[in-house]
């Protein structure tokens, strides 16, 4: 009892502070932007989640039909040049023959078949951002399947009440169907890959299809800026529901409250959904951590992972954990290395991140693609162009394109988390776009969308060589 009594005063301080924050965090959120209505309209149930689709065609047939009645819903009240809800802006992403939030398939013809594969886009995204990397396995003979998650594509309130699981329940409808293909043009092998959030999930469908009968085991991974590792503040993302269900307090559901000029991707982002994206990532370390111990290394789908070395969204930390719990020689890592040339204008602690550095503990090692540059001289006058390196088991780097080196455009200073899956020919986000040459200058505290996004990186500069990785690896 004395025990009891000593913990009650502790507690109840604990208990007491925790609300005290919730509270002020509730207030502050109060000062976000006003909420439209495509913060607040209900959305109607998703289509994979509520109906049961035997094909890949009668489902994108009406999900285009969804996706159009979710933004009619709002373009009403949808006004400006570039809001994506508008019918009459430069953002409104639904053409006649074109829905760039919608699902879509990329066929190589039947007798061109070589495999299929599942696409799966990040979090606020939609699959328009797998479209170059469709071109790719499309040309390498791929039946391609890139298929949107619930809650995307539509209206940013469509990631207010979403759960991770609605996504696994989604990825393995598509897995299922393009299995299907796979049997209909000669038994192809089946591929899956996946940017930031739909990387973990197509890690969590491979690791949950070792013990699981009803789902084929990919035979090959392709992940980029895979989210295996994200903020443990997704831990606390929840305590936002004991004062949001408020009108009042119905902004503290947000993260973020900003403008939506992006055609196929929210920039508001819901606390719920960030909350979603962490579970999974703690449900893949628990199965890697299964599959660890049990030493099923080997049973694992071969994986290639592409990530920037600097990347602001996920934790590669967690990626190289991840290689090092499950990786063998069957698996590879590519690291985007920094542009080293404005080294004088970097931080420190940036800097002393050296890609060849990078070890693996294991006796059976994954292979290690880095795309380094200058890393040996100090002036801003020295050489820029990049290579690709391996790094061999005695820690020397070996040159894997020596006719095919690149360089830094030399406005780019490190690969950004969303440039990695996106050509510079792209018309959304590429070199020649409105939003690959964003850059405005004037004063702090004017615009609404943060400066640190219009700085950002849209397209990978360097997206032909990563077709090589790509192909490399297909053939391996």
């Amino acid at each position: 009892m004395k025990f009891l009594k000593r913990l009650f005063w502790p507690l109840l301080y604990l208990i007491l502070a925790i609300i005290f924050i919730v509270v002020v965090r509730a207030l502050d959120s109060r000062s976000l932007p006003d909420l439209k209505s495509w913060h607040n309209t209900s959305m109607d149930k998703e289509l994979l989640i509520s109906r049961d689709y035997q094909d890949i065609d009668s489902y994108l047939k009406d999900e285009d039909v969804y996706i159009r009645a979710m933004f009619a819903k709002v373009s009403e009240k949808a006004t400006g040049k570039f809001n994506r809800y508008n019918p009459e802006s430069k953002s409104y992403p639904l053409f006649k023959d074109d829905n760039l939030n919608a699902s879509f398939i990329a066929d190589p013809g039947v007798k061109q078949t070589k495999g299929v594969i599942l696409l799966l886009h990040g979090l606020t995204d939609s699959p328009y951002h797998m479209r170059a990397l469709s071109e790719v396995f499309k040309k390498e003979g791929f039946y391609v399947l890139a298929l949107r998650l619930p809650g995307h594509g539509t209206l940013p309130s469509g990631l207010l009440n979403v759960t991770w699981q609605q996504w696994q329940k989604a990825s393995d409808w598509g897995a299922l169907q393009l299995n299907k293909i796979a049997k209909e043009r000669g038994d192809v092998p089946l591929y899956m890959g996946g940017f930031s959030t739909g990387g973990a999930l197509i890690l969590n469908y491979s690791l949950r299809a070792l013990d699981n009968s009803d789902l084929r085991i990919p035979d090959k991974l392709f992940m980029f800026s895979p989210a295996i590792g994200v903020s443990k503040m997704g831990a606390l993302s929840a305590w936002h529901k004991s004062l949001s269900w408020m009108n009042y307090f119905k902004k503290f559901r947000w993260l973020d409250v900003l403008p939506e000029y992006d055609p196929a991707k929210y920039n508001s982002f819901s606390k719920n959904a960030g909350r979603q994206v962490y579970l999974l990532t703690l449900e893949n370390k628990e199965l890697t951590k299964r599959v660890a111990e049990a030493k099923r290394q080997n049973e694992v789908p071969a994986i290639i992972s592409f990530q920037s070395l600097v990347d602001a969204t996920v934790i590669p930390l967690d990626l190289l954990e991840m290689y090092q719990e499950i990786g063998t020689s069957k698996d590879e890592l590519f690291v985007y290395g920094i542009n080293r040339v404005y080294k004088d204008f970097i931080e420190k602690s940036v800097l002393e991140i050296n890609p060849r550095e990078i070890t693996f503990e294991q006796e059976d090692k994954p292979v290690l693609h880095m795309l380094i540059n200058n890393l040996v001289f100090d002036s801003i006058q020295g050489p820029i162009a990049c290579g690709i390196y391996e790094k061999t088991s005695n820690d020397s780097l070996i040159d894997v394109y020596p006719n095919h080196h690149s360089y830094w455009p030399l406005e780019f200073f490190a690969m950004s988390h969303v440039a990695v899956p996106i050509a510079p020919d792209n018309a959304a986000y590429g070199a020649f776009s409105v939003m690959g040459r964003l850059s405005v200058k004037g004063e702090r505290d004017v615009l609404l969308v943060p400066s640190d996004d219009i700085m950002r990186i849209r397209y990978n500069p360097f997206f032909d060589l990563m077709s090589r990785e790509i192909h490399d690896f297909i053939i391996k």
